[in-house]
């Protein structure tokens, strides 16, 4: 259906439904054959809207229907044909069918056996509809009088991908109910989601089950763990053994395995470590070609090249793994991420002389890159060259203002359009058009039946927090709303919040901008912290899902957040890093001694997970905040200690803390120490510095320290020269990100039109839920 035509607004009825069904009390006329659904008659399809959720007089109507219509009946009477409804129904935009059919047709006398299940469950998964699954595993349980391995397998998939983890034991007791015997399979998924779960423990547990069942630990064991090991962070044990797996797994495994090492290495930002891996990777570069193709390294974000901070395996003798369209999606998503957008064409070559496909994954990172470097035109024409044609190409890209590009770097063609596009490019949609680009790409993805998730609702949570500011209350009212749509709220959905709450706690406490700490040192101004003592904005109890939840209800911000807190604890999610990582800059907000904060940090190693840049430098913050300085430069030492090198957050979070200290002395030999170190100042350490000089009333220093260091971060306008300081710092701050730059307080008008969006957005939503396919589509306002 062209774009074009796709209106505001669900259209209940298809458009190409007839009236079916024997007259019933919603007055059904005589089916008539005349127009069909895809592959099948409209009339098929209205049987099936009709049984799941007719009465039972209308059901009784419908089966006498089916049986006197040889037309329906031969999808209804014959197992192969009902299997065949099934499958397409269950990769249509309404999933819930596939068990409609299998469920009616077993009521009109269809035997069903085991692998016709599998069959469904298998293509409900090549959609990623995992909330289907469970339910369709138990009919089947119920129709055939037993169930498979295969099936419950399908089963403990579906739960992981729900983030469902408190159901994974539950499966293996089913196993014991219905006298099934868990295979290999099963042990590595309940392994793998104990995982992702980051509950190390219970992922020991699910290996000693697997060997007391007679399955020991092999090759296939230590590249699964290694491929699902990331949440937990980069362990040296983990890939050492996953390299001695290489040579006994299949190539598809070897190279999901060093697709994971590679992400790891750069998740910590050992480049070099990286270029140890990746040449490995054939036929882009033989050993020899590698380090040559790749210019020695990946190159670090100031152009220099660092030394690894992990010592790799001899790999000497390994034979070289192919890669796959991940390999270099992997690439592009880091070289966008470190601003090297010259050299993603250079991917790009060398993925076509691997002969590697693109596809969804290769798309999303290459409109994720172009809407980071600026070439919206190149992101948005990307996705308008997915849809059905021209005109609706051209339509999108009028509709976002954008200049329609016709030669893509990719051919597209044949890639399907899946939600993950979408969610690439929907964070700049947003910044182009406001909430109303936000409605404008739900429509698109309503259009063509294409459900959202959880990444989805995170974008969007993300652009409200960051750009819109909105309360931690409207971030909880619109993830509620929200979340129904998908499996419920996600720890990164709870982050979020978290980190709008803590900004918020944050300003409370310590003030926001230059006044607030020069007025300590002021000989005129009293220094009054705007946040009561004693009072605090969010129990800690809020960062951990998996304990228990609040019993004293501290403020309001508990309340809210408790049903979300519920909803996790409920599905058994744990905390993963980043939630641990604000909980660290909550503890050293609450306890200056950074007691609590150093106890959390010591509890999440000994729970396996490994610290990474943000744990050390929320550390660092606490104790810059406390006024402990030596503290903070030797979490730094430590932080060096274990692999990662300091960068420009922790060398400002120095710079601060000394200015806040009334030493700007002191921060500027930090700020030297950091551009001999090779670390390239941005526009928050030159910024630091110069709050430092002014914080003690040298104000000709600070203004001194802008001028003369504004052009090593960007250009400086010319027109700034001669103003005022206080303008000068402003224009300086704004400037560092144009789209996310901090708005003005909302008018009373402005507050109004905002919310007033914001409901049609929601709106908007809960037809995507439905995704019933309207007639018509209208451009955003």
């Amino acid at each position: 259906m062209p774009i074009t035509h796709i209106v505001q607004g669900p259209d209940v009825t298809s458009s190409n439904r007839t009236a079916p069904l024997p007259s019933t009390s919603r007055g059904f006329s005589p089916w008539t054959p005349t127009k069909h659904c895809g592959q099948y008659p409209s009339g098929v399809i209205d049987v099936i809207d009709v049984f799941s959720g007719g009465t039972k007089e209308e059901i009784r109507l419908i089966t006498t229907h089916i049986m006197s219509s040889p037309g329906i009946r031969q999808y209804f009477r014959q197992r192969e044909s009902a299997r065949r409804l099934a499958q397409f129904m269950a990769s249509t935009s309404r999933p819930s069918r596939a068990q409609s059919v299998m469920t009616l047709a077993h009521v009109l006398g269809c035997s069903f056996k085991p692998n016709h299940f599998e069959s469904v469950v298998h293509q409900l998964s090549l959609k990623e509809y995992w909330t289907s699954v469970p339910p369709l595993v138990s009919l089947a349980r119920h129709q055939c009088g037993r169930t498979t391995a295969r099936l419950l397998n399908w089963k403990m998939r579906a739960f992981i991908e729900c983030q469902r983890f408190g159901r994974l034991d539950q499966v293996l007791e089913e196993f014991a109910r219905d006298n099934v015997q868990p295979i290999r399979r099963t042990f590595h998924l309940l392994v793998s989601g104990h995982l992702r779960n980051r509950d190390l423990n219970s992922a020991k547990r699910g290996l000693e089950m697997m060997e007391t069942a007679g399955f020991p630990v092999d090759a296939s064991t230590h590249a699964l763990i290694a491929i699902t090991y990331r949440s937990l962070g980069l362990d040296p044990q983990v890939h050492a053994r996953a390299f001695q797996a290489l040579r006994h797994v299949d190539a598809r495994t070897s190279t999901r395995v060093l697709n994971s090492i590679v992400q790891h290495f750069l998740d910590i930002g050992d480049e070099r470590g990286v270029t140890n891996y990746i040449k490995h990777f054939g036929p882009v570069a033989t050993r020899e070609e590698a380090t040559h193709k790749s210019g020695g390294t990946i190159p670090g974000a100031d152009g220099v090249t660092s030394p690894p901070i992990h010592t790799c395996p001899n790999l000497s003798t390994l034979p070289l793994v192919p890669p796959n369209a991940a390999t270099f999606t992997i690439l592009i998503n880091h070289l966008a991420k470190q601003r090297h957008f010259h050299r993603v064409h250079t991917v790009l070559d060398r993925m076509v002389e691997a002969d590697v496909k693109p596809d969804t994954g290769i798309v999303a990172a290459l409109i994720r890159t172009y809407c980071l470097s600026g070439h919206d035109d190149m992101a948005v024409s990307l996705l308008a060259a997915m849809l059905d044609s021209e005109a609706d190409a051209r339509s999108v890209t009028a509709s976002l203002r954008v200049k329609w590009v016709p030669h893509t770097p990719i051919n597209v063609k044949g890639i399907n359009l899946t939600v993950h596009v979408f969610n690439a490019i929907l964070g700049r949609v947003m910044e182009i058009r406001g909430l109303s680009g936000a409605r404008f790409i739900f429509r698109i993805m309503l259009s063509k039946g294409i459900q959202p998730n959880e990444t989805t609702i995170e974008v969007f949570l993300d652009y409200l927090d960051r750009t819109e500011h909105v309360t931690p209350r409207q971030l909880i009212r619109v993830l509620r709303s929200m979340s129904p749509a998908i499996h419920g709220p996600t720890v990164r959905h709870l982050n979020i919040i978290l980190r709008n709450v803590l900004r918020r706690k944050k300003y409370l406490v310590y003030g926001s901008g230059w006044d607030a700490t020069a007025s300590k040192f002021s000989l005129t101004r009293e220094h009054k912290p705007t946040f009561p003592e004693g009072r605090i904005l969010l129990n800690t109890e809020n960062f951990d899902p998996s304990g228990d939840l609040p019993r004293h209800r501290h403020s309001r911000y508990d309340a809210w957040l408790r049903p979300i807190i519920l909803a996790l604890s409920r599905k058994g999610v744990k905390t993963d890093r980043a939630t641990i990582a604000m909980r660290l800059k909550q503890e050293a907000t609450v306890d200056p001694t950074l007691g609590a904060a150093k106890s959390v940090f010591s509890d999440m190693i000994d729970q396996g997970m490994h610290p990474n840049r943000y744990h050390y430098t929320s550390l660092m913050d606490g104790y810059a905040r406390a006024g402990d300085m030596r503290g903070a430069e030797q979490v730094m030492r430590f932080a060096k200690e274990a692999g990662f090198e300091p960068e420009v957050v922790m060398y400002t979070v120095l710079i601060s803390g000394y200015g806040r200290e009334g030493k700007p002395e002191l921060a500027m030999r930090t700020f030297r120490s950091m551009v001999s170190a090779g670390v390239a100042p941005d526009v928050p350490a030159v910024d630091a510095l110069a709050h430092g000089y002014f914080a003690v009333g040298a104000y000709s220093v600070a203004r001194k320290v802008l001028l003369e260091l504004w052009p090593q971060v960007k250009p400086f306008p010319s027109g700034l020269q001669n103003v005022s300081l206080q303008r000068l710092a402003r224009a300086f701050r704004h400037s560092e990100h144009i789209r996310a730059a901090r708005k003005e307080p909302l008018t009373q008008l402005e507050r109004r039109l905002f919310y007033w969006k914001l409901r049609g957005v929601l709106q908007g939503w809960r037809y995507l839920q439905g995704l019933r396919v309207p007639s018509t589509f209208s451009t955003p306002s």
